[in-house]
């Protein structure tokens, strides 16, 4: 009977521990996401979302390929200059590059945006960076 006991806990610790990780590791992806554009990485899925908050923000009709090419470099520039003139809580390079301070923006927005579709939204805000969890 002890031996079942020490085993149930053994078992229920190591299923918590197990949680703790999973939780921990889910709560800071967002902040580690690497930049989109040229000379990065530039992850199918991150290409993506960032083609996905363009179109959204800018009208452009670029495909949602998940390739990152001349059209969405302009279209994260044009997204980039829309919200400076709009609504950008700082003021973000125009480069064409979607990097952390672009990410917090266009996500804050995002965010309060009651047009947007939030749950892709949502879904992107876990694939492209930022420097915090805003989602």
């Amino acid at each position: 009977m002890k031996h079942l006991k020490a085993l149930r806990n053994g078992v229920v610790g190591a299923a918590a521990v197990a949680l703790l990780a999973v939780g921990t590791t889910t709560a800071q992806a967002d902040p580690g996401n690497p930049t989109v554009g040229y000379g990065y990485p530039n992850y199918a899925r991150q290409v993506a979302c960032v083609q996905f908050f363009v179109n959204w923000y800018t009208g452009m009709r670029i495909a949602v390929d998940g390739k990152f090419g001349p059209q969405t470099g302009a279209g994260v520039k044009r997204l980039q200059e829309i919200s400076n003139r709009t609504w950008a809580t700082q003021e973000l390079d125009v480069d064409g590059v979607f990097g952390p301070r672009t990410g917090q923006v266009v996500l804050t927005h995002a965010k309060n945006d009651r047009g947007m579709d939030q749950i892709r939204a949502a879904s992107c805000s876990h694939a492209v960076p930022s420097y915090s969890v805003v989602y």
